[in-house]
């Protein structure tokens, strides 16, 4: 009985966790797709656009900082500084709250390759 119990265990488990990453891989990210609806209208179609005086165009930035940028968008914390630093940044926490480190990281790559 004990060695049935564990089985339909360990089998429910395993159903549960192909379903999630099934799930998880349905629908996969597109960092242009991303890029073109959420980013374009205030950075412009290559990144060319400058969308609040004092901060620079995207294009041609180097994919780490700016992945380090659009984190701290996202993990805004008022104890690290985050916050601090990004003062008005509403709009791009809103726009990057969704996104996951590896999704961050190729919406950066695609970034760093506009012109």
């Amino acid at each position: 009985m004990k060695r049935v119990i564990i089985i339909a265990l360990l089998a429910g488990s395993s159903l549960m966790a192909a379903e999630s990453a099934q799930a998880n891989n349905s629908i996969p990210f597109s960092p242009k797709a991303y890029y073109d609806k959420n980013c374009i209208v205030c950075h412009g179609a290559k990144g060319e656009k400058v969308p609040e005086k004092g901060i620079a165009p995207l294009a041609g930035r180097d994919a780490t900082i700016l992945a380090r940028t659009i984190r701290a968008y996202r993990d805004q914390d008022k104890d690290v500084g985050a916050f601090t630093m990004h003062k008005d940044s509403e709009v791009m926490k809103f726009a990057t709250v969704s996104l996951s480190d590896p999704e961050i990281s190729a919406l950066a790559k695609y970034i760093s390759e506009l012109k």
